[in-house]
């Protein structure tokens, strides 16, 4: 039998779906978050039925969640670091540079989500994570040749983003 079948796959589900959440908040996770990054666990299983065989559905489950949590985890640091830090001399209480920053932050983390999936990851994982070429090569499993390519995109992405923003 194959995990694409309705059946095999429903008793998966409820043989490892409390056994996930209690693993994902084992690892600090929010009970509240766990549901949700479950059922992406259980959605990635269902896209990869095909190449999962039942007896290692508990394998693949487990390093699926694993692997969404320490995604949530690099996205809630990137969005930490993408916090304007502002220079000592200028006062809070400035509304135009209050103003000025928030738009500039609008402006970034929209170029920043509309860049492609591939290379947005490189990009934050290099520029907010501050991880060097090797280590982003070696985590996705990618040459450095592949990671440069993907941040020379996004680069390019940025400025032109950069430039549309100067002549609006």
């Amino acid at each position: 039998m194959s995990v694409c079948n309705q059946n095999v796959f429903k008793k998966i589900y409820f043989r490892w779906n409390e056994p996930l959440q209690r693993f994902l908040q084992s690892k600090g996770m929010e009970r509240s978050k766990t549901a949700d990054l479950v059922q992406e666990t259980f959605l990635r299983l269902w896209k990869n039925c095909a190449k999962v065989l039942p007896e290692q559905s508990k394998s693949f489950l487990f390093t699926a969640a694993n692997n969404l949590l320490i995604d949530a985890y690099r996205q809630s640091q990137s969005r930490i670091k993408l916090q304007p830090r502002l220079p000592k001399t200028v006062s809070l209480e400035d509304g135009q540079y209050q103003f000025e920053m928030k738009e500039f932050q609008a402006h970034l983390e929209a170029a920043i989500d509309s860049m492609t999936p591939a290379s947005k990851e490189v990009f934050l994982l290099h520029r907010f994570n501050e991880m060097s070429y090797q280590d982003i090569a070696t985590s996705l499993g990618l040459s450095i040749k592949a990671v440069e390519k993907r941040m020379t995109k996004a680069l390019k992405h940025l400025a032109v983003q950069i430039q549309d923003w100067g002549s609006k």
